[in-house]
């Protein structure tokens, strides 16, 4: 990283707030998490400043308007100023029991001035090292357990797949309908992300917090062909599921464990029904449903591989196999294939890009003239032959692969998804 110029000057509250309700000073720049604070905490920062316990630094950067952008220190900033704006009384104070249920309106002339002057410390990054916002602001949160995995990223791997995993879960009305909570601190991005990046369950490593940071370094910058490409994907999936499956599809059917979103069902079932036709689903949702709620209901390994270890490689790869065969059986009831086996030559140029990894040495495709198109299913094996089956291999491994179903390590080490999921 390059020298970053920095100014040093100390705001006063009332200078804050003042700034703040003119936009000099921006409390939510895009690489932010929204205001977390409860009137509790914010009470409490209050109490800290008025009995002169120090207030950490706050990072700042001037914009290339002039304008102050926050960097780190949001929540501080935005809970004084919301206190100076009478948005909420003070509560739980321990120090000044006195001022517990004040707004700042009822505190007396001279505790309000002196509130007023009291001031925060602040570091600015100068405007001709703002583009350097970003790495400083993940430096100054990566170890904090306050920011989730989610908001890291959102400021790490800005870019245009960044942009549209936040547009699909700001404007898919769907998804609250399917996940039965709020979008809370990118709760919807997570997921969004998680199934790209766990689709390639069969050869994807490592834990799910490193497999889908890889995934949002690797296509942070796409063109737009391929983030609308992504797009139109994830939604038309959401729909289909919601059709096939109904406004359950990503919970249990037991009322014991209908709590909450369940993240391994929801894996085994969008990343299965990624590699079906969307009107071979449909037209079969009657069945589909009533197997995969049989499933729910009553097969024990599934229901072990969705509540216990769930992050295990082999019940990640065996959950969601479960779904697919059964989808598979339905849709293909017998070996004869009605699809041909080769796939349309306009299918690679639709999947190339550059830097494009085959997925069975996780080497870089140079050229798209050295890879060919691979069912990800096997033909052999049931796997249509259309783009939701295809992948991208180098030709040598694509004739040495046959029809073996791929194999390898996968998420070992994060802790249970029913616990950290909401």
């Amino acid at each position: 990283m390059t020298e970053v110029h920095t100014d040093q000057r100390d705001f006063t509250l009332s200078q804050l707030r003042e700034d703040v309700d003119a936009n000099d000073i921006v409390t939510d720049p895009d690489y932010q998490r929204k205001y977390v604070y409860d009137d509790k905490r914010a009470s409490k920062l209050v109490e800290s400043i008025l009995i002169g316990i120090p207030i950490p630094t706050i990072y700042l950067c001037e914009e290339i308007d002039g304008r102050l952008s926050v960097i780190d220190g949001q929540q501080r900033i935005v809970s004084f100023v919301r206190f100076l704006k009478n948005e909420f009384a003070l509560s739980d104070l321990i120090q000044l029991r006195d001022l517990n249920g004040q707004y700042y309106r009822d505190m007396d002339k001279a505790s309000q001035r002196t509130l007023k002057q009291k001031s925060l410390h602040a570091i600015v990054i100068k405007k001709d090292s703002q583009d350097l916002k970003y790495e400083i602001f993940s430096r100054l949160n990566l170890g904090a357990v306050k920011l989730k995995d989610q908001e890291v990223r959102n400021c790490i791997y800005r870019g245009s797949f960044n942009n549209m995993l936040k547009d699909i879960a700001s404007k898919n009305k769907t998804l609250q309908c399917l996940f039965h909570d709020d979008n809370k601190r990118s709760a919807y991005e997570e997921r969004i992300l998680r199934f790209f990046a766990m689709r390639d369950f069969m050869n994807i490593q490592g834990t799910y917090k490193k497999v889908m940071n890889a995934y949002m370094e690797a296509h942070q910058n796409d063109d737009e062909a391929s983030i609308l490409k992504f797009t139109n994907q994830y939604n038309s999936l959401i729909d289909t599921i919601k059709t096939v499956l109904g406004e359950d599809a990503f919970f249990a059917l037991s009322e014991k464990r209908r709590k909450k979103f369940n993240g391994a069902i929801y894996d085994s079932i969008i990343i299965a029904f990624s590699y079906f036709n969307k009107r071979s689903l449909i037209e079969n949702a009657d069945k589909i449903r009533d197997a995969i709620n049989n499933i729910k209901a009553n097969d024990e390994t599934y229901l072990q591989d969705t509540y216990v270890g769930t992050n295990a490689g082999i019940r990640v790869r065996r959950r969601i196999q479960c779904i697919m065969d059964v989808i598979n059986k339905i849709t293909m009831p017998t070996p004869a294939h009605n699809s041909p086996r080769c796939f349309d030559p306009s299918i690679k140029e639709e999947l190339y890009f550059p830097g494009y990894i085959c997925s069975y040495c996780h080497n870089t495709i140079l050229s798209i003239d050295d890879c060919e198109i691979d069912h990800i299913v096997p033909f052999s094996k049931g796997g249509s032959t259309d783009i939701e089956n295809a992948q991208l291999l180098h030709r040598s491994c694509n004739r040495s692969k046959g029809d073996r179903l791929p194999v390898g390590e996968l998420i070992d080490d994060l802790v249970d998804d029913n616990e950290t999921d909401s």
